[in-house]
């Protein structure tokens, strides 16, 4: 008995001994890996099934409706999935790039609209070891096919904000224009384009806040479509605010007599506008000009003007009206004719390579103002100039303008325009 415990004990030390061989160990190991992978390969003899998931749908349109400007704009980027059955191991590497899924009747499209189409599968490579089981879930799609529209709208500014007492904002845009892009069917729906919003608080400088666009239809209600693209979805409202000011309005006159105040003459409408400029130049401002009237155009009578007002620079009117309606009223003022002899009339100008003779023998020139200084004009106050500065060269008979101007008379004006001939030769 003693003998075979013995025996016992050298044969479990002889197995410990070997288990702890590192070569005994890597060799049993391997066999084991060996005989797992054949009973598994064994198994995966037996047919199976799976789910392929995520397949694309390819839709594709007939050459003419791509022709005729059709394409897909909702719908083509979904996914079907399909059942297939095999061997075990062949189903552990089918992707969905295995198998195509396609909606055979998109071929057939050639009008915009919704459309229903039927899905098939089928193998990518015929000769892949699998077979699909099942139809396609889903087994249709609905796709919206239309042409493709562009179009340009104004854009229309419905920021609201609050301006500081004494201050005026004017806004400008980054952009004007907004080209809206999309399936014609749903361009059609638009009718306007905004930026709609509200700023915080009372403007009292310069400030820029940027609002969404938004799309309306004619019945003022949003649009929303995924279908529909913009050239730029916020834009910049860039609000200039600036100080404000009334300001009169000021006649600017051209040979105005001196010595006349013609405030009593003149009536207008409206007397003031409202202005709006940076500090620096409101301060600077005392009144705001319009065009200017010449007095030699002005008769002894009542006449009424439409003058255009001559806003500053960096100055913004805040008015109505950029015209002012002006009456002038010199009816009280006399007229009189004075002869001017064609000796009393000078040449300047001319080069001295020339030499002319005035062959107007006189000149009738028509003179307004008060009665009394109009008895005391003499020869000696009217000054007449022909300017020939401008002749370059020409010769003959040349009709010429004169400058008509009084001196020693304040209160007195030329009314009209006049011209007379000259004779110009060379040395």
């Amino acid at each position: 008995m003693a003998g075979n415990r013995v025996k016992r004990r050298r044969r479990k030390s002889g197995i410990t001994t070997v288990f702890k061989n590192n070569k005994f160990l890597l060799i049993f190991s391997l066999l084991i890996s060996i005989i797992i992978w054949i009973t598994i390969s064994l198994s995966d003899s037996h047919q199976a099934s799976s789910t392929v998931s995520n397949i694309p749908i390819q839709i594709n349109l007939s050459d003419t409706a791509v022709d005729n400007g059709l394409q897909i704009f909702s719908g083509e980027d979904q996914t079907a999935s399909v059942t297939v059955e095999g061997n075990r191991v062949a189903l552990g590497s089918i992707t969905s790039d295995d198998i195509i899924v396609s909606a055979q009747t998109a071929g057939t499209i050639q009008t915009s609209g919704t459309w229903t189409l039927s899905l098939t599968a089928r193998k990518n490579n015929p000769s892949d070891n699998f077979d699909i089981v099942s139809g396609v879930s889903p087994s249709v799609i609905t796709v919206f096919v239309d042409q493709l529209r562009e179009t340009e709208f104004e854009i229309e500014n419905k920021v609201k904000y609050k301006v500081s007492d004494g201050y005026h904002a004017s806004v400008s845009l980054s952009t004007d224009k907004i080209t809206v892009k999309g399936p014609q069917t749903e361009i059609d729906k638009v009718a306007s384009v905004a930026i709609v919003g509200t700023v915080d608080g009372v403007l009292t400088e310069d400030t820029s806040e940027e609002f969404a666009v938004k799309l309306y239809d004619k019945s003022g209600d949003e649009i929303s479509s995924s279908m529909i693209t913009l050239s730029d979805y916020t834009v910049t409202a860039n609000f200039s605010v600036l100080p404000e000011k009334e300001l009169p309005i000021a006649i600017s006159f051209k040979n105005k007599p001196n010595g006349m105040n013609v405030d009593s003459f003149v009536t207008m409408s409206p007397k003031k506008i409202l202005v709006a400029a940076p500090k620096d130049v409101l301060d600077k401002l005392k009144s705001i000009p319009t065009e200017q009237v010449d007095f030699n155009s002005l008769d002894n009578k009542s006449v009424m003007l439409s003058l255009q007002l001559q806003m500053p620079e960096k100055t913004l009117n805040l008015s109505e009206r950029d015209k002012v309606k002006v009456k002038i009223d010199l009816s009280s003022f006399s007229s009189k004719n004075f002869e001017i002899p064609k000796d009393k009339l000078t040449v300047s100008g001319l080069d001295s390579s020339y030499s002319y003779s005035v062959t107007t023998d006189s000149l009738t020139v028509n003179i307004n103002g008060a009665k009394s200084q109009l008895k005391q004009i003499k020869d000696g106050n009217i000054m007449c100039e022909i300017d020939a500065s401008d002749l370059e060269g020409t010769t003959g008979s040349i009709t010429l303008p004169v400058k008509i101007s009084l001196v020693g008379v304040d209160s007195c004006w030329v009314y009209g325009e006049y011209k007379v001939n000259l004779y110009v030769t060379n040395l």
